[in-house]
């Protein structure tokens, strides 16, 4: 199941793996104001007895749910949040610096839906790459693709979905 969702505002923030806390959210700038949260089909396991055509034994394993959004705004500040890196100023000039090695990564995310509801993912590990495309219409996106985690703690759910405040 695939849905793709209008966000009003997307964030990324810290996430403590020792007590669940996230904190330090910043919000980074959404193509198109939407992502899309998908589930891929569960592996499905069926053992069969000699000389049956029906199973007697089915596993099933759910798949990790998958985020998918892009970035459009390759600020220093955004590039930062999204690649890592560092930023250097130099008489009032920001420059971003791209890290020497870039793998994925563990950051909070705070989406708010179009109609107010707010989805929460602790720990979600993503993988950002830059996808610009320098022409005339200066497209510059970085997309992002992860995967909800879980947390590791009992009590700190992998994910919410709160609906909006009446």
């Amino acid at each position: 199941m695939s849905v793709t969702y209008g966000a009003t505002k997307i964030e990324m923030g810290d996430f403590n793996p020792a007590t669940g806390e996230t904190s330090n959210y910043v919000e980074v700038p959404v193509y198109r104001d939407t992502f899309s949260m998908t589930e891929p089909d569960p592996a499905i396991t069926e053992h069969f007895q000699q000389g049956r055509s029906s199973p007697r034994v089915r596993t099933v394993s759910p798949a990790a749910i998958e985020i998918v959004f892009q970035l459009m705004d390759t600020d220093p500040t955004n590039l930062l949040a999204a690649l890592g890196g560092t930023i250097t100023t130099v008489t009032d000039v920001d420059t971003w610096n791209a890290p020497k090695s870039r793998s994925d990564r563990t950051k909070a995310l705070k989406i708010t839906v179009e109609d107010g509801s707010i989805i929460e993912v602790p720990a979600f590990l993503h993988y950002v790459k830059p996808n610009f495309q320098i022409t005339e219409e200066n497209i510059n996106l970085i997309d992002v693709n992860g995967t909800i985690q879980d947390t590791g703690l009992p009590a700190v759910p992998d994910w919410t979905w709160t609906e909006p405040a009446a």
